[in-house]
């Protein structure tokens, strides 16, 4: 590996692959090659990739580190959009609480397991009840202004992806939208409420997507840049 790349790569060799590839994940390069690939041509062919990859590894990591979710005491917590600081503290119910520029999270004292397993536990449980009671109601309000009615509105856990929709007219939604600000939690669902006549991303479907969302574009740049929420 050459010292003069300002970042460092993985490389996966398999014996069904037959060309090589990149990717960027989580602020990591990994590089996928075929099993018996000498290791001066990866280098060089990574080499070839470094302007490419440094632009987009640079805006990963800062990502990473403005949206990155830390279960630490005074970790920054985003919801909706807004910056919490993490606390936690112990008390007779568990809970979680909006306190002015704090998230509280209370643990039980009868909760024996480490607080920090604890806290997450309960964070991603008071998460998923206000998706479950904002997103569908939302979505369904979205898509009568709109037209585009669905079927049923869920919401689910998924770590690679805000929401989909199936060809049934069932839209599911990622719980982990609620990390996000209201406009582009409206951005990701009138997304998903389009593929109800788009079943593609056809330029008629980013049409249709900028007829109920004309500044769809700048929502889509900044929702590429929340996706550390998906990791946790």
């Amino acid at each position: 590996m050459s010292s003069e790349l300002p970042f460092t790569y993985r490389v996966v060799r398999s014996r069904r692959r037959r060309t090589a590839s990149l990717s960027i994940d989580k602020g990591q390069v990994e590089v996928r090659v075929p099993a018996l690939t000498d290791g001066h041509w990866i280098e060089q062919w990574v080499q070839t990739k470094r302007d490419w990859i440094v632009p987009r590894l640079q805006r990963q990591t800062q990502a990473l580190e403005q949206h990155g979710v830390r279960i630490e005491e005074g970790a920054r917590f985003w919801f909706g959009g807004s910056c919490y600081r993490l606390r936690w503290q112990r008390a007779p119910r568990s809970g979680v609480e909006l306190e002015g520029t704090a998230i509280v999270v209370s643990v039980s004292t009868r909760v024996s397991r480490a607080e920090p397993e604890a806290v997450t536990e309960l964070l991603k449980q008071w998460m998923v009840r206000r998706a479950q009671a904002e997103l569908p109601a939302r979505c369904r309000e979205l898509g009568a202004a709109s037209g585009l009615l669905p079927q049923q509105v869920k919401v689910r856990d998924y770590r690679r992806k805000w929401g989909q929709c199936s060809s049934r007219g069932q839209i599911t939604l990622n719980w982990r939208l609620m990390h996000l600000a209201p406009a582009l939690r409206d951005y990701v669902l009138i997304h998903e409420l389009c593929h109800l006549q788009q079943m593609n991303h056809s330029p008629a479907f980013w049409a249709l997507v900028a007829g109920h969302c004309p500044d769809y574009r700048q929502r889509r740049q900044e929702i590429q840049l929340a996706y550390p929420y998906l990791g946790w």
